[in-house]
This record gives C-alpha cells, structure tokens and sequence, in this order.
C-alpha cells in the first residue's frame, strides 16, 4: 500500500468529498465528473477494502442527492463500471504509482483517458442490452450513437486526472518517503 500523509479515514472522507460534491456541482455538465478520478485515486491511496466503499459511497450519496437511486435499471452499469475502474487501478497501481515527475503524471493522465474508454464502453453496452433489440446493428448504432458524449468524457478525463488526480496523489502521498522524488530533486538537498 502506498505510504500516506494522512490517516486511512481523512483521506477517504476527501476521496467521497471529491467525487461526490464534483458529482453534484458538475451536474449540468455530462460526462463532466470527479467521480471517475475519485475512485482511481482512493484505489491508487487506499487498501482496497476502503476504495470500494469510496466507490460505492460516492454513488449511493450522490444519486439519492440527484434523485437516480433505484430509478433506472442503467446504475447496475454505471456502479460495475466505477467499481471495474477501482479494480483495474488497485491490480495496476504498481505500474502506475511513481515520483514527483512528468512521467507519473503522464501514466496519470493516460489511466483518465484508459479508464473513460472503459467505463464508457461498459455502460454503452448496458444501454444496448437495457433498452434496444439484442443485433449487432443496434449494438454498432449505440456505439456510434456514443461517440460524442466519449470524445467529451476522454477529455474530462485528461482534464480531471491532471489537474485534480495527479496533484491531490502527489500532496497525500508520504513526502518521507525518499523514493518519491526524483534522483534530481534528492541531489538538489544535499
């Protein structure tokens, strides 16, 4: 588990506070959120268990704010497809955790646009199997007919990973941890 600044708790009450407040206050603006890079960094932060219940936490909250909960058969797809993300970035988080450098937030920046194309591959799917005729060419209609709402959500994505993800990661991060600036930066203090 990454080393933290601050304890399991607060940092899993700001994680909610992120996404869920995001959520709400961007409402207007589809495909437009903070959840997604919520539950990426609680997964890149958190002990899994913690993660999921962010993740969980975050949706449950703000679709009773926003009036969706149990409203539509589409939250099975959309609850999967964040908790697929939470998954996804826990089992990789290794791979993608690293310094205080453009690279890190490069591997960032790219999990947001991995991650958008994912979930929203998964929840096209749910609105193909929930409410067209189960063909191929209903299925390529859906795609299709998803194309701009993805285009808009990839770019969120760049948006939010960068400008929230990566900075909120570097501040939660352990700053004793020697490891976690680079060579560089290390040399510069002494």
């Amino acid at each position: 588990m990454t080393k933290l600044r601050t304890p399991i708790l607060p940092t899993a009450i700001l994680l909610f506070l992120i996404g869920c407040v995001g959520r709400i206050a961007l409402h207007d603006y589809h495909n437009f959120e903070t959840v997604m890079v919520s539950v990426f960094l609680a997964s890149m932060l958190l002990p899994i268990y913690a993660s999921f219940i962010v993740t969980v936490s975050i949706m449950v909250a703000s679709d009773i704010y926003l009036g969706y909960f149990g409203s539509s058969s589409i939250l099975l797809f959309t609850y999967s497809g964040f908790m697929l993300v939470s998954f996804i970035t826990a089992k990789y988080k290794k791979e993608i955790e690293g310094k205080f450098s453009a690279g890190t937030m490069y591997k960032f920046t790219s999990s947001g646009v991995i991650f958008a194309l994912v979930y929203d591959t998964w929840t096209n799917f749910g609105v193909f199997w929930l409410s067209y005729t189960h063909t191929i060419d209903n299925l390529i209609l859906v795609y299709i007919l998803g194309i701009p709402f993805m285009i808009y959500h990839l770019l969120s994505s760049i948006v939010t990973f960068s400008l929230i993800g990566f900075p909120v990661y570097c501040t939660l991060r352990d700053y004793n941890d020697n490891s976690y600036f680079s060579e560089k930066e290390t040399n510069l203090e002494g």
